[in-house]
């Protein structure tokens, strides 16, 4: 059976969050801080109104994922299970080989590494967790935040689009688009770390 995030070993730690599916009763919780203006700058959804946010948090329930400090859900994402493109005739082996990821942080928590340490989470729960061979993540390119987010946690740039993306602004914008492959994350894991490598050269120079 294929798995899905309902059915990983919950809840999940890294070393100052705790992640886990959300929930109904999440959307509340994040609203003081999502609907905020600087967060609505780059989100793809809006959401005006508290019942137009419910009904948008549940209809994505499937995918989401949200992290929490201290007891506060202070960052949330979605691991979203994708089709790969296929020709017809192997569409049966490209289903649900790739994944999509995203993530959004409130303010009062930005500065201190956590939109990285959570997108990171995400990135192993989409490899290790549900085993998908390929993840996206995109972002209009004036989203700076979540660039360098994106290039933090390893993901490799792959298409910068101009002027493809029409912002809730009125104004056209660059999108870019990144992704990695299990292979990628797999390989950068068993590497040794920089800094023994740089030993074992000096070692062998001397």
């Amino acid at each position: 059976m294929t798995p899905a995030l309902a059915n990983l070993d919950w809840p999940l730690h890294t070393e100052r969050l705790e992640l886990r599916p959300g929930c109904a009763e999440d959307a509340a919780a994040i609203w003081p801080w999502y609907r905020l203006r600087e967060v609505q700058e780059w989100t793809t959804t809006l959401s005006p109104t508290p019942t137009e946010h419910q009904e948008r948090w549940d209809r994505g329930l499937g995918s989401a994922v949200v992290g929490l400090s201290e007891g506060a859900v202070i960052a949330v994402g979605k691991v979203e299970r994708q089709d790969a493109w296929s020709q017809t005739d192997m569409k049966d082996r490209a289903t649900g080989q790739q994944a999509e990821l995203g993530w959004v942080l409130a303010p009062a928590v930005h500065g201190r590494g956590l939109g990285t340490e959570f997108a990171a989470a995400l990135l192993d729960l989409a490899f290790d967790g549900l085993g998908v061979r390929r993840i996206e993540a995109a972002c209009f390119a004036e989203n700076l935040a979540s660039r360098r987010v994106m290039e933090k946690i390893g993901l490799r740039l792959e298409g910068v689009f101009r002027e493809d993306s029409l912002h809730r602004s009125g104004r056209w914008l660059d999108g870019m688009s990144y992704a990695l492959l299990a292979s990628e994350y797999r390989a950068e894991r068993t590497a040794p770390p920089l800094a023994e490598l740089a030993q074992d050269r000096s070692t062998t120079d001397t």
